[in-house]
């Protein structure tokens, strides 16, 4: 799916750095985090979500979107729900698989010569942890994560990692899952490109203006490898 006129947008040619974000983008979470913001709202007598419904009203920074599903936050921090969120979503999150065509991908743009880098909202050491456990920690140049697990934004940290790795935002290429992804890459000047088989639907992510695409796959192939394919 390649949806309306891109807002930015790179020459395959010319992209020599892909900053990728992880959950929902890299790895498939989605089932697990539905099932554990399931558990948080029963425990708080609320109704629960569809996977559907969640990406519906997914979005960033957490706490914001905490709200819209109920959560009143006068008897409890975000830092608290945070913690409530990761007792039982980490534990689970080894068991995840990274999404199809991930590997291949990441070995193609690698190939090609083109340096890597992941920016995620999750806690540093925890995405370190993550990438390490799936076996693609190798393809990266960094892993830039947050400082904690509240999910705010991550503008600020892809700033470090633009400056600290003299990475030029008109050659690099942003791919995430989320609004906020593209609000990140929009805020610093990176081109971006979104993918459809995370966090937010589809529908939502086209509400950017950015081009959306099915798979990882495609969007390399579009956006980075040009006529070489991401599956070789």
């Amino acid at each position: 799916m390649n949806t309306g006129t891109p807002r930015s947008g790179t020459d395959p040619r010319n992209v020599s750095a892909v900053i990728w974000d992880f959950n929902g983008t890299l790895v498939d979470d989605l089932d697990l985090v539905v099932w554990t913001v399931n558990i948080q709202l029963r425990k708080r007598g609320l109704a629960a979500l569809t996977p559907d419904a969640y990406r519906d009203v997914f979005g960033f920074p957490v706490q914001d979107y905490y709200r819209r599903i109920g959560v009143s936050f006068e008897n409890e921090t975000m830092a608290e729900l945070s913690a409530d969120f990761f007792k039982d979503y980490a534990p689970r999150l080894k068991d995840c698989a990274l999404h199809k065509g991930v590997v291949e991908g990441l070995e193609a743009v690698t190939s090609c010569g083109i340096t890597q880098y992941v920016l995620s909202a999750m806690e540093q050491g925890m995405l370190h942890g993550m990438l390490d456990h799936f076996g693609i920690a190798g393809f990266f140049e960094a892993a830039y994560g947050l400082a904690h697990q509240e999910g705010d934004s991550k503008v600020s940290r892809c700033q470090e990692l633009l400056e600290h790795y003299a990475i030029e935002p008109d050659v690099a290429l942003f791919v995430g899952d989320t609004d906020h992804d593209a609000e990140v890459a929009h805020a610093l000047g990176i081109p971006v490109a979104l993918l459809s088989t995370g966090h937010q639907s589809a529908a939502r992510l086209e509400e950017t203006g950015e081009e959306v695409f099915q798979d990882v796959s495609s969007c390399l192939k579009a956006r980075v490898l040009g006529e070489v394919s991401a599956n070789g």
